[in-house]
């Protein structure tokens, strides 16, 4: 289980990591009015300490990892491997022997149109610009962003760390500073969430998650609009675009990450999750240390 430990009052501290890139459609969040910077303004007026760094940079190089078309096939089939693990997760203690059937259906289906539209292209050619090997490449240069911004938070030894997407976006940032704000002060000094998903570009019964969810009695948003904090019997994740993490927790979970192959390359969403169910079966993580805000206060522009 993640503790809290009592600490003397002090200022509370948070360093917000922007994930994005030169060529990015969503490049103008890098700016001033984007939503690191305006939060981070928002945060300060607050007494915040905040720090702030936006990471555009190609992180990958060749010298890392040579990537070919049966990388970029392996690469799918890993996706589709913790896809399947994942689901069994979520359903574990849950699910009714009517849906085996089910499940084992849809994991085949979703190989085979795998197979389907990539194998041919992915694997007919090694150029770096076929499809398979630039998306994979693309995806290894998200999950090596994020993780430099990780280490980052890490590094400022911030109490909290947010990093976000550059699709990320709120449509009245006051409800989002204020609902962090008390998220982070009820759990100054508490027990708390080790992380917080805050971004929603599923509902969680489209996910799959809602049985594991329980609205918290002790923690309500402290924003104006109407959400609700749940508390998850079991870690859950519902987009990577913006996730809160506290900052010794994250230390851990960069560990579990660490531990897993650089290849083959799945989404970063993924191997969070990888990560998660790895640290759930070691007691790393349990019940009621994963919070999740539903409606999200940030949106995922990509997914509109």
């Amino acid at each position: 289980m993640f503790a809290i430990c009592q600490r003397v009052h002090r200022v509370r501290s948070i360093f917000i990591g922007l994930v994005s890139h030169k060529k990015s459609k969503f490049a103008y969040n890098q700016g001033h009015d984007g939503l690191a910077n305006t939060l981070k303004v928002a945060l300060v007026e607050k007494g915040l300490d905040v720090h702030v760094q936006i990471n555009t940079s190609d992180e990958y190089s060749p010298n890392m990892l040579q990537i070919d078309g049966k990388i970029a096939w392996a690469s799918v089939s890993e996706t589709l491997k913790i896809e399947d693990q994942w689901g069994k997760y979520l359903r574990h203690g849950a699910s009714q022997p009517s849906t085996a059937l089910v499940n084992s259906f849809r994991s085949i289906s979703r190989r085979l149109w795998a197979f389907i539209r990539y194998w041919r292209p992915w694997l007919s050619s090694d150029s770096t610009a076929s499809p398979g090997i630039s998306l994979v490449r693309r995806l290894l240069n998200i999950e090596l962003s994020h993780v430099r911004l990780m280490r980052e938070g890490i590094r400022l030894d911030t109490d909290w760390t947010l990093i976000i997407e550059d699709d990320a976006s709120t449509l009245d940032l006051v409800d989002c500073r204020d609902g962090l704000l008390g998220i982070i002060n009820a759990s100054f000094g508490e027990r708390g969430p080790a992380y917080v998903n805050i971004s929603e570009s599923f509902t969680p019964a489209q996910l799959g998650v809602d049985h594991l969810l329980t609205a918290s009695s002790g923690s309500t948003w402290a924003g104006s609009a109407s959400r609700v904090i749940a508390l998850s019997i079991r870690p859950v994740t519902n987009t990577v675009c913006a996730i809160l993490y506290r900052t010794t927790f994250l230390k851990d979970l960069l560990t579990y990450m660490d531990s897993l192959p650089l290849s083959p390359v799945v989404p970063i969403d993924w191997k969070l999750n990888a990560a998660l169910m790895a640290m759930t079966a070691d007691g790393r993580i349990g019940t009621g240390d994963c919070w999740t805000v539903t409606p999200g206060p940030i949106d995922q522009l990509s997914m509109r």
